[in-house]
């Protein structure tokens, strides 16, 4: 098996083009099969693929490419509030290993659906946090897992720009929040930003195309092992996105572009730029992006790899965010979590 390619495939062509991308531009995979219920998205996927047309089996039925193909990988690209029964299908259909796109899914129901189809086929997973398998983000956790900080006590993340919306970009934000905290969340309060006060307690992006159906809102959250996050979500600001982690001797920033680490030689020292932080930030292509986490999920499959991006952590960033609207809905409530179970 370690010679031989793993055959991938791919359900949702529109976002799914750059998840084609990626193991076609992986020498682990043959990228074999896309599928989409609409065949002109798949028209459209080519050049943003990169891909020559034609050059992959074409399905409309994912159920159906699952019998032709027998894939090892999986991406799952649809809207957010369909990824549960393509994940549940493929892992019952024994395919190896899953990419979601994020959130892992709009309702706890769905996502321990999720949980409990993986861990009942014994199906490897991750959830597209792209940020999880981004260099400077990996070095940071890397940095504070050593203990260069002396520890984590405290992270602020910003995130700005028309597009800074709790589900659809927040996710990532949330969850790289839990990517350091490494810890299941505790409690969360919320307050969206002006226009969203009476959002309600139901996600209403269908599909997260639209900003004006997804609230900023700037999130506190604390976690079991005692760190404490601040999120500040907000339009109408500058698009970037940037976390902050500090501990008693020291800090990390990182934004997409690279990062920066300051160091003391005491608790609660005054800071020191250190040079030897130096690491890779976003690539320019998102299918770029994607490459680690594929190459991720290939030895997760072949060698019981660990995910950078489980879905378990991703239950746990949905769950931060539906407590964030029940805490807005509350009048800036603190909400315990886990929420109560139906």
């Amino acid at each position: 098996m370690a010679d031989k390619k793993l055959r991938a495939g791919v359900i949702g062509a529109r976002l799914g083009a750059a998840h084609a991308y990626a193991y076609a531009n992986s020498s682990e995979y043959e990228l074999v099969a896309v599928c989409d219920l609409f065949p002109k998205i798949i028209d459209e996927m080519w050049e943003r693929a990169k891909l020559p047309e034609g050059s992959v089996h074409t399905y409309t039925d994912y159920k159906e490419m699952f019998e032709k193909e027998n894939l090892d990988v999986v991406s799952v690209t649809v809207p957010d509030h369909l990824h549960a029964d393509p994940v549940c299908d493929a892992a019952d259909a024994g395919i190896k290993g899953i990419f979601s796109e994020k959130p892992l899914t709009i309702n706890l129901e769905d996502a321990d659906r999720i949980i409990d189809a993986v861990k009942r086929n014994g199906t490897k997973m991750s959830v597209d946090h792209t940020r999880s398998f981004v260099p400077v983000y990996r070095e940071a956790r890397e940095s504070v897992r050593n203990g260069d900080l002396g520890g984590l006590t405290r992270i602020v993340a910003h995130m700005g720009g028309h597009r800074a919306m709790l589900f659809r970009n927040g996710t990532h934000i949330v969850d790289l929040i839990g990517y350091f905290a490494e810890s299941k969340p505790k409690w969360v309060l919320a307050v969206h930003e002006q226009g969203f006060e009476d959002y309600g307690i139901v996600y209403k992006g269908e599909g997260g195309k639209d900003p004006a159906l997804d609230p900023g809102s700037t999130l506190i959250i604390e976690y079991e092992n005692g760190v404490r996050a601040i999120l500040n979500s907000a339009k109408m600001t500058p698009a970037f996105t940037e976390i902050d982690v500090m501990g008693p001797k020291g800090r990390i920033r990182a934004v997409d572009a690279g990062g920066n680490r300051w160091l003391s030689d005491k608790v609660e020292g005054a800071l020191t730029l250190d040079p030897t932080f130096d690491h890779a930030g976003y690539p320019e292509f998102f299918g770029d992006a994607l490459i680690p986490a594929v190459q991720e999920m290939a030895q997760m499959v072949l060698n019981d790899a660990a995910s950078s991006s489980p879905p378990e952590r991703g239950r746990d960033t949905l769950e931060i965010m539906l407590g964030a609207l029940l805490s807005q809905d509350g009048g800036n409530i603190k909400v315990n979590l886990p929420l109560p179970r139906n």
